[in-house]
């Protein structure tokens, strides 16, 4: 109830009409509210709710969301400005009715009627702020340790980046550079609680360039790389290189000290998920029937989910 009667009273403040009437109105919406995404051909997309008091708010926007977060290690905001072809539509419904239905087809349903309709004029804009997925358990680059495990001593997870390559190493497939997946090196000697550590230098072979310690870095201990692969494309794998037989990939046998310069490396793939937070400014919203107006100075209006799949991060 108490945040009804808030919602009420913020109303008042933000709701009105040219004739000097009031609009009071729930609008039951905020910036913590579920939107639902739709996609249409080229850019036009529809972000949607209905609410539970069968209000139906759409802000349909040409935008290419993934040029904003695409090899962008931490995102920020973007805007769009509203105009002919970004607009705003809010109606009030006589019944209620799922929003993707409603929504996410060229031409909505006659069912429910529309009440009230408002649709916005040219002129203010709306903000998107993006920030990263980070509930606990999220493994953003799969390499077997949880992204909050990865924030290093300063506990700022874009600031530990051990290899020094610009990809933080909760989005580096490879945290050390040598070409052996982290999600390999990451093995955990179950009696001890150790992590493996092959030269028992204090460094974990995840973060240790050079794995057995005889002075050669596991890159340049893949010495047949360019014998499976091309000069321009070589095959990056210093766990299939094992020149003596003994059943021991050089760059963990400390008797192999056999060198090749390999300045290559593997694409660092992997797949995000974002939330974006919505948020209206200065918005003038004109019912299509009367001359009654609703101004928006800051409303959120919620917040999505947005993914990339097998996006590659390219090294700074």
């Amino acid at each position: 109830m108490q945040r009804l009667f808030l919602l009420s009273i913020l109303s008042l403040l933000i709701f009105s009409c040219d004739d000097g009437d009031i609009i009071v109105s729930d609008f039951n919406f905020d910036q913590n509210s579920a939107l639902n995404l739709c996609e249409f051909e080229g850019d036009r997309k529809v972000l949607h709710i209905i609410t539970e008091s069968n209000e139906a708010i759409s802000l349909t926007f040409d935008k290419n969301i993934l040029e904003n977060v695409e090899n962008v290690i931490n995102p920020g905001t973007f805007s769009v400005t509203i105009n002919s072809s970004n607009r705003i539509n809010y109606r009030r419904l006589n019944g209620r009715v799922e929003s993707s239905n409603y929504f996410c087809q060229e031409i909505p349903p006659s069912e429910p009627t529309v009440i009230e309709e408002f649709t916005s004029t040219t002129g203010g804009n709306v903000e998107f702020t993006i920030t990263r997925a980070s509930d606990s358990g999220v493994d953003t680059d799969g390499d077997g340790i949880d992204d909050i495990d990865e924030q290093g001593p300063d506990n700022n997870i874009f600031n530990y980046d051990t290899d020094g390559d610009g990809i933080p190493n909760f989005l580096d497939i490879d945290d050390d550079n040598d070409n052996v997946l982290t999600n390999v090196e990451i093995e955990i000697d179950i009696d001890f609680g150790i992590e493996l550590d092959t030269d028992g230098d204090g460094i974990p072979d995840y973060l240790d360039p050079d794995d057995d310690g005889d002075g050669v870095i596991t890159r340049y201990e893949d010495l047949n790389a360019f014998e499976e692969g091309t000069p321009e494309e070589p095959v990056l794998n210093p766990v299939n290189d094992d020149t003596n037989d003994n059943g021991i990939p050089n760059y963990l046998d400390e008797t192999v000290s056999e060198s090749l310069i390999i300045e290559a490396f593997r694409e660092n793939r992997v797949s995000r998920q974002f939330n974006i937070t919505v948020v209206f400014n200065d918005i003038t919203l004109e019912n299509t029937t009367t001359e009654r107006t609703i101004r928006l100075s800051s409303q959120g209006f919620g917040v999505f989910t947005f993914r990339t799949d097998d996006e590659i991060l390219e090294f700074r």
